[in-house]
């Protein structure tokens, strides 16, 4: 997509009203994220001396920004949580142009270098195009990794799947339901209790005028019966409120208990389908991107469950339930109550989606602190070393001006909401002071329908407030759920098969036929290959980058299934056999070994769960691993840090040798296995790998050719087909292929050798 977008109609209109003349566009590029961090659309256009920021609106369009290039010291684009941003420097402060969503990195980084060349005069860079993803329906841009569209979505169809996942507590769901209706009735007739309180105590027995009394009659007698009514209406206000808490209570605790076991049983079943997928979903979509499908969208779930969904049910039935109190009592007088509601709802959502933007840019602010400071510490060595202490200081201090910039916009706003939503509420309560005080007047209603009103009017528009609010953090859950659901429904690529073969005792026998592979179906990387191994046989695979090495041994282990052609082990094809059996017998050394954060003893025993203590030893003694494994302070018991940083990289190799010879696999596959490591420890990691591949298939993969030599075949492989096969003296008398590969590899050591 070009980074010159068609304009819509508003907002070439709008440009030619505030630049004053119908200017050529350098840069017009749209986005589809808010400044609130919600889905909508904002454009970025830019001429030959500002940038403007439009918000389209219907047939017309709000400028948002407007900035001279002139004044434009920097611009960069920047991701942050669940978002980027296009920021300008200009005149010392961190503007913010526009949001985008992770989908748009990479064109936003575009942007941003165009953008930078346009307001330093310089020859723009070329814009290469690229295919965004847009939603069908709408055409706005899809989140990364998803194919939900936020705006298209059905909420409704979301909600009704999200309450079938509760089918096993429906039980407990109906009590709820229940108690919410309980709550929402007492809600009511608390209120109500100030009627007959006002009317019994403080107006004399039929008569509506405003000379009040403070006793209803005179006489011992008449004393003890006013006593006793008002007794009964204080009892039963205590017995309403003592009712009251203990629903709450019950209420809370059964709603929490539901809302957080729905969400484990979703984030379960999450985290099951993700361990499913083929590797082919992993390759489309970054690992942030998948982790928030169970960190912070399965959290929007609970929230939704816990708080939003309750708060949004309670409270429509206590605004329900509130018009239909005041109604009975007096309909003339709640038409004055719910004639303003509507203004104050619209007011009171327009106030908070401005409020949750300038909390958005408040922590995107902060966010970009911590990038700050965290680059800085990580960096201190070079930052002392190049002597920049003077420009990190200024960069923190650009960062900071602009978090204190973002605080007194969002204390400003808050503290301008809040007093005006009280302000319009006052408003309709004097209102309400008003008319029904010449009511009472009149004698058309008593002072104790009057108060009642007073009370359900607190509580109709505070419900009213909090159902205003809940619509945004309503749409957001559900938005989130449906983004799970897509990860739930995705169709798993590579399964086992509805009968599969179970294959517990592999002999090693491998056979390719006739196979063609491509991640892409469009570009193949492996084009009718055919190999037979033979069991216990040891094949190296040779090739250039890219010739397909990697992705052959990718499809023995089946992280992915054949295009065409077929995968035989031991005469079976791979797809018809067992997932478990299949892989729980293939071992795997990787060029850049994987550690899991824990001790040795838990690594070398990963493939073998109830390995005992004399097995793992036995493994770490065949790949030379116990001796250095034994100098360190707690031996086996050691940690190895994330990522097994605590180790060197033979170190690692030969933890993750020890592994796959616990595993004792029939197939074995080496990954470039000593190419990251130093001559001593290749040394040691060749003798390990010695004893591993003794009596078992097989398959290495290796750069330096001379680790090789002792494979019984060699499959040379160029641009994803077979080139040559044979051994290293046969391949060398055919001076092909291989030829080329060892002469190139013998002359580059020959360079290093005269530099050295």
């Amino acid at each position: 997509m070009a980074l010159v977008e068609p304009l819509p109609d508003s907002i070439r209109s709008e440009l030619f009203n505030v630049a004053g003349q119908d200017e050529a566009t350098q840069l017009a590029v749209s986005t589809d994220i808010d400044g609130g961090g919600q889905y909508g659309e904002r454009w970025l256009v830019v001429t030959s001396d500002h940038a403007y920021v439009f918000l389209p609106d219907g047939e017309r369009a709000q400028m948002l920004h407007s900035v001279p290039l002139k004044d434009i010291s920097g611009v960069t684009a920047e991701f942050l949580v669940g978002s980027g941003v296009l920021e300008v420097q200009s005149e010392g402060k961190v503007i913010d142009l526009l949001h985008y969503s992770q989908s748009l990195a990479p064109r936003f980084t575009k942007v941003a270098r165009r953008l930078e060349s346009i307001s330093k005069n310089e020859e723009l860079p070329e814009g290469d195009s690229e295919e965004s993803r847009r939603c069908e329906t709408c055409g706005r841009f899809l989140p990364d990794g998803t194919k939900v569209c936020p705006a298209c979505l059905n909420k409704v169809k979301v909600l009704k799947r999200l309450l079938g996942l509760t089918r096993p507590y429906w039980g407990k769901m109906f009590l709820v339901a229940g108690l919410m209706l309980v709550s929402t009735a007492i809600s009511l007739v608390l209120p109500y209790l100030n009627k007959p309180f006002m009317d019994n105590f403080f107006h004399p027995e039929g008569a509506y005028n405003v000379s009040w009394r403070l006793s209803i009659v005179k006489g011992a007698g008449a004393t003890v019966a006013a006593t006793n009514v008002l007794i009964t209406i204080v009892l039963i206000y205590l017995a309403v409120w003592i009712i009251s808490w203990a629903v709450a209570i019950y209420q809370g605790r059964l709603s929490a208990w539901l809302g957080s076991r729905l969400t484990l049983d979703i984030r379960v079943q999450l985290y099951q389908t993700l361990q499913r997928l083929s590797l082919n979903y992993f390759d489309k979509r970054q690992i942030g991107s998948i982790m928030s499908r169970i960190t912070q969208d399965t959290g929007a779930l609970n929230n939704f469950m816990n708080q939003t969904l309750q708060f949004y049910v309670v409270s429509t039935l206590c605004i329900l339930g509130s018009c239909a109190m005041m109604f009975a009592m007096s309909w003339k007088l709640a038409l004055w109550v719910v004639a303003p509601s509507p203004i104050v709802a619209f007011l009171s959502i327009l106030f908070f989606k401005r409020l949750i933007r300038k909390h958005q840019r408040y922590w995107h602010t902060w966010s970009r602190i911590g990038a700050v400071l965290h680059d800085a510490l990580s960096g201190i060595r070079v930052i002392r070393a190049f002597a920049q202490e003077e420009h990190e200081i200024s960069r923190f201090n650009l960062r900071t001006n602009a978090v204190y910039d973002a605080e007194v916009r969002v204390v400003t706003a808050s503290n301008t909401f809040w007093p005006t939503i009280s302000l319009l509420t006052q408003f309709s309560t004097g209102l309400i002071w008003l008319v029904g005080g010449i009511a009472v007047i009149h004698a058309n209603i008593s002072p104790g329908t009057l108060v009642a009103f007073l009370a359900y009017i607190t509580g109709f528009y505070a419900q009213l407030q909090t159902l205003c609010r809940s619509t945004d953090f309503l749409s957001n859950s559900l938005t989130a759920t449906e983004r799970i659901f897509e990860v739930l429904d995705t169709e798993i690529e590579v399964g086992d098969d509805s009968n599969p073969v179970h294959l517990s005792d592999i002999k090693g026998e491998i056979e390719f036929r006739n196979v063609c592979f491509g991640y892409e179906p469009i570009n193949p990387v492996l084009k009718d290959v055919s190999i037979h191994i033979q069991p216990g046989e040891m094949i190296g695979l040779v090739g250039h980058s890219g010739a397909g090495k990697t992705t052959l041994i990718n499809m023995i282990c089946r992280f992915y299934d054949v295009t065409e052609g077929q995968i035989l082990v031991d005469g079976v094809d791979v797809r018809k056999i067992a997932m478990r059996d299949l892989r729980s017998q293939i071992g795997v050394v990787l060029q850049e070994p994987f550690l899991f954060n824990g001790t040795i003893s838990e690594n070398i025993s990963y493939a073998k769960r109830d390995a005992t203590r004399e097995q793992i030893i036995r493994a770490a003694r065949a790949a030379n691993a116990h001796e250095f494994i034994l100098k360190l302070p707690d031996g086996y018991d050691s940690q190895v840090g994330e990522r097994g940083g605590r180790l060197s990289g033979g170190e690692r190799q030969r933890i993750s040798i020890a592994r796959a010879i616990l595993c004792d696999p029939k197939i074995l596959i080496l990954d470039e296995a000593t190419s990251s490591v130093d001559t001593q420890a290749e040394s040691q990691i060749q003798q390990a790998l010695a004893r591993l591949v003794k009596n078992r298939t097989t398959i290495a993969i290796a750069h330096r050719l001379s680790t090789l030599r002792q494979a019984d075949r060699l499959i040379v492989l160029q641009d994803g087909q077979i080139a040559e096969i044979g051994t290293h003296d046969e391949l060398m008398d055919r001076h092909g292929v291989y030829w080329r590969l060892v002469e190139i590899q013998k002359e580059l050591s020959n360079i290093k050798a005269v530099e050295g």
